[in-house]
């Protein structure tokens, strides 16, 4: 991808909206146990919990977002879902990861998917289950991620950003414009980055109403 400074604000807004909850409620902890109201210990459990939901969120934008993959080594799948289940460990929402999967991938390979389920996670306003399928093709490696439960829904705003990303890849990744935001950042970055690795993220509606994501990635990309 080229650079594009709008996307690296919009990723940046994107990340501190999602750690502000939780390092929020470090804070709140920490005053409470400064003004000594913790006689029933939940302010030490408050500062303990949210201070371990901080951190697996960290770990989890740094490869979906960053470089926490590394620029020139190898992730796997294996790894990657441990990510997944630690950023949801405190929602609504359950994942189900298939192991077996510790062949070494591309770092954006990883990224993808990892972006993939968080939209996955964002389609289910009042929680339910976040599905992931991993299979080897003639073409190459197949990914499914599905989202079931109630009132499951793919937000408008995320498909015209993957509508978007994959626009923006075909001129070097300077597409995008005003339906960006910090909301659907991620969905056009993972587009972008899908493309360059010579696949396409698409996206249905399955007859029982989950919203399932699907991409390729060709055998030279793995």
């Amino acid at each position: 991808m080229g650079v594009n400074l709008q996307v690296a604000k919009l990723l940046s807004s994107r990340l501190c909206h999602d750690l502000v909850g939780p390092v929020g409620a470090v804070n709140s902890g920490l005053e409470l146990l400064e003004e000594g109201f913790d006689k029933d210990g939940s302010a030490m459990a408050l500062l303990v919990r949210s201070a371990d939901e901080a951190t697996r969120r960290l770990a989890f934008f740094r490869v979906a977002f960053g470089f926490g993959a590394g620029t020139k080594g190898k992730a796997t799948l294996d790894e990657a879902g441990t990510l997944a289940a630690g950023f949801m460990e405190y929602g609504k929402i359950t994942l189900d990861w298939p192991s077996g999967h510790p062949q070494p991938v591309e770092p954006d390979v990883v990224k993808v998917v990892l972006n993939m389920v968080l939209m996955a996670t964002e389609s289910l306003p009042r929680g339910g289950g976040v599905g992931v399928s991993l299979g080897n093709l003639d073409e190459g490696l197949g990914v499914g991620v599905t989202a079931s439960g109630e009132t499951a829904v793919l937000r408008a705003d995320l498909q015209e950003a993957l509508a978007e990303g994959a626009k923006g890849a075909e001129g070097g990744g300077r597409g995008g414009g005003e339906t960006l935001s910090a909301r659907n950042i991620h969905a056009y970055f993972a587009q972008c980055m899908a493309h360059e690795l010579g696949g396409l993220i698409e996206h249905s509606e399955g007859q029982n109403g989950e919203i399932q994501l699907a991409v390729i990635f060709p055998n030279s990309a793995n």
